[in-house]
């Protein structure tokens, strides 16, 4: 009985190793000239697509956990990600390296602990942000991500929203705005230092949650 049950273990370990899962992939921005991108393990590769940065990618289908991302043209590494070994359905959110290519923050998107309705915030600058949907707080430190569960919607079915960025001289405000309340929705926020005005910028991208298929 001892040595079926290993065997068991270890077939069900090899399967679990073998097992296909799926990537989605939204960058912070995207150059146009950056053209298609793959995934790249040894020398298997995906078929090439774009990489989007105002709507999430279809899934990709890719068979180990350790893999590349690659610009088709010129060939060239932009990141290298490790996914969890728990999950099989992720998405790759891809903040600009400073070295060039990008930083992948892998999240969960079959974690029950990111719901629909929930909000990923990510902070990319270098000063400490805080803000608010509805009664629900946060305050980011630069390169650290959160979820956060907003609460305490009005009666209007919206939330009060409100960014801001603490400075030497104290907190000041980004933004104030209303969000409405939509329980088959998760967002994407992004802090980051605008390239253009050099000031703290930030951007929200949306994704649909379909329903269960058996709820």
């Amino acid at each position: 009985m001892i040595v079926r049950s290993l065997i068991a273990l270890l077939a069900a370990a090899s399967l679990a190793q073998g097992q296909e899962v799926k990537v989605r992939f939204l960058a912070e921005r995207a150059p146009k000239e950056l053209g298609q991108v793959l995934l790249s393990t040894g020398e298997k590769r995906s078929p090439a697509f774009d990489l989007p940065h105002n709507h999430l990618s279809d899934p990709v289908e890719i068979s180990a956990r350790k893999f590349e991302l690659r610009a088709v043209n010129p060939d060239v590494v932009l990141a290298s990600i490790i996914l969890p070994e728990s999950g099989t359905s992720f998405i790759a959110l891809l903040v600009p390296a400073q070295q060039g290519g990008y930083k992948p923050v892998v999240l969960r998107s079959d974690d029950p602990n990111f719901r629909p309705g929930d909000v990923y915030f990510y902070n990319h600058a270098d000063k400490t942000v805080l803000g608010y949907v509805g009664t629900a707080k946060f305050i980011l430190e630069p390169s650290k991500g959160q979820v956060l569960r907003p609460a305490g919607a009005r009666e209007e079915k919206f939330y009060d929203v409100g960014f801001g960025v603490r400075e030497k001289e104290g907190d000041r405000a980004l933004s104030t705005t209303r969000w409405p309340v939509d329980n088959r929705q998760r967002s994407y926020v992004f802090f980051f230092t605008n390239p253009v005005t050099k000031r703290l910028d930030f951007r929200a991208v949306d994704e649909f949650v379909p329903p269960p298929a058996n709820p």
